[in-house]
């Protein structure tokens, strides 16, 4: 061979190697209709009224898991559990609480600090919690406390939206006597009717959750003891902010109902050329609020239409494009997970008793709040530089055409969706979707459907989202092939 034929054989070679993927930005129009016409569908179906908002425990539940599986099982799927006792459903056993009395009284300088009735509203964990003095530490919105630091204590914050979430519950098991919430009337309202149909914990952890306390702030402020502080309250969100002791103690008296629950997560699997080369992993939750208002209300339930009926949507749709495929080297699992709502329950106990060691997951991609970004956008990358593999997915998403951006707004959801518990059992975990690149987009959804009845099937942007499960199908086809992809452990 001459040194011109060898040289251009060689640069036909490397052209070929770094020739895009078929991604979104290359698929036909009408592939991409028809993916959204078919996340439509199941978006229809799990988010409708008969479905009740999907709670855990609940007649909504059967009914999800049951479409689930009919859709997995007609589209070739096995079941994924490995445990001929439960095909397809793992069992998870939960305990929750529901409230049914509470006292809460402030000191402070030795007077009773008089709030009004209403201003103020507990929820207890335990059959009984009881607290007495206990002083209130101002923690602000931002700023890291040491746990020794909470305990015996009263972490106080201002409510700043859903991102507060985390946060609360973060607080509640570190060893505090009690967790205070400030916020207004309305800025409550959605967390008081959600935690006022209970709220659920796994049965298996033991760990004593504190009591959270919401305080209506404006009625807070009025109190001639705490003016002083008011200045401390508007720079919470400073980033040198430090906690500030508060001259108020806490004392409560509280009683929950505790009931025993049993849920479950939906486990399949795509099975591949050999099973010794590990896994992938596809998941997302599939739970909800339920029935979210209170008698009375026009609108009841909380139908999480994009959270996250959307995310079910695009991994059944995304099951199908790869059972349809040439068969991969690596099983791909697929798991909906229950109690993603409250506090990523389904997935920790998916970690507690995987169906296979968690060792052999060489990649984990967690599906939620996909149907908000237009087609044509660039994705967000949750997690981005905690997992071994980032290099490998940024290539991918390069390869199919797409842009990476928003990665300020993506950081603020590490700890909230499924993925997190994951990244904590050491299981290279990503989140990637359209709907984190754009701040105004999302936010515009956090404020006005998110938790809400008003999160329905009704007029969803879906181009975006069937441009994510192409983008998913190039990275699982990718981590899935034993030539693509080989973990640095191998």
């Amino acid at each position: 061979m001459t040194r011109k034929a060898w040289l251009a054989g060689l640069l036909a070679l490397l052209g070929s190697a770094c020739a895009p993927m078929s991604g979104p930005n290359s698929a036909p129009r009408a592939e991409l209709d028809a993916i959204e016409a078919a996340l439509g569908r199941h978006i229809g179906v799990l988010a409708s009224d008969e479905y009740e908002g999907r709670r855990p425990g609940t007649q909504g539940e059967a009914l999800t898991l049951r479409y689930l599986a009919r859709e997995w099982q007609a589209i070739g799927l096995e079941s994924g559990t490995n445990d001929p006792a439960n095909p397809w459903y793992a069992p998870v056993d939960l305990v929750m609480a529901m409230p049914s009395a509470g006292v809460v009284s402030f000191t402070s300088a030795g007077r009773t600090v008089d709030l009004p009735e209403q201003a103020v509203t507990v929820f207890g964990t335990q059959r009984r919690d009881l607290v007495k003095g206990a002083p209130l530490l101002f923690v602000g919105n931002v700023a890291k406390v040491q746990p020794i630091e909470l305990v015996g204590r009263v972490p106080t914050l201002n409510f700043a939206g859903p991102q507060s979430m985390d946060r609360i519950e973060q607080l509640a098991a570190s060893g505090a006597a009690a967790v205070m919430v400030l916020g207004t009337r309305a800025e409550l309202a959605p967390l008081i009717e959600a935690r006022s149909h209970g709220a659920y914990r796994l049965a298996s952890d033991d760990r004593p959750l504190a009591p959270i306390v919401l305080v209506d702030r404006d009625a807070a402020l009025a109190q001639p003891g705490v003016q002083p502080f008011s200045g401390r309250f508007r720079d919470a969100d400073r980033e040198d902010f430090r906690p500030t002791a508060l001259p108020v103690t806490l004392s409560l008296d509280t009683r929950a109902q505790l009931a025993d629950v049993r849920t479950h997560n939906l486990i399949a699997r795509l099975p591949g050329r050999d099973p010794q080369l590990g896994a992938v992993l596809i998941l997302s939750h599939w739970d909800h609020f339920g029935v979210c208002r209170p008698e009375g209300e026009p609108d009841r339930i909380c139908n999480g239409a994009v959270d996250n009926a959307s995310g079910l949507a695009m991994m059944t749709e995304l099951a199908r494009l790869l059972a349809d495929g040439p068969r991969l080297d690596r099983d791909v699992y697929f798991l909906a997970t229950t109690a993603e709502e409250w506090g990523l329950l389904g997935a920790s106990a998916f970690v507690a008793e995987p169906p296979v060691p968690l060792s052999s997951v060489v990649g984990a991609f967690n599906l939620d709040t996909g149907a908000l970004a237009p087609r044509g956008k660039p994705v967000a990358v949750v997690m981005q530089g905690l997992a071994p593999f980032d290099a490998e997915v940024l290539r991918v998403i390069a390869a199919t055409g797409r842009a990476v951006a928003g990665q300020d707004v993506a950081a603020q959801y590490l700890r909230r969706q499924d993925g997190w518990a994951l990244l904590q059992a050491d299981v290279p975990t990503v989140l990637v979707s359209g709907s984190y690149a754009d701040a105004d987009l999302l936010d515009r959804f956090i404020q006005t459907r998110y938790h809400q009845p008003g999160d329905t099937a009704d007029g969803l942007e879906l181009g975006g989202a069937a441009e994510d499960v192409l983008l998913h199908l190039a990275l699982v086809r990718h981590f899935a092939d034993r030539e693509r992809f080989t973990p640095a452990a191998e």
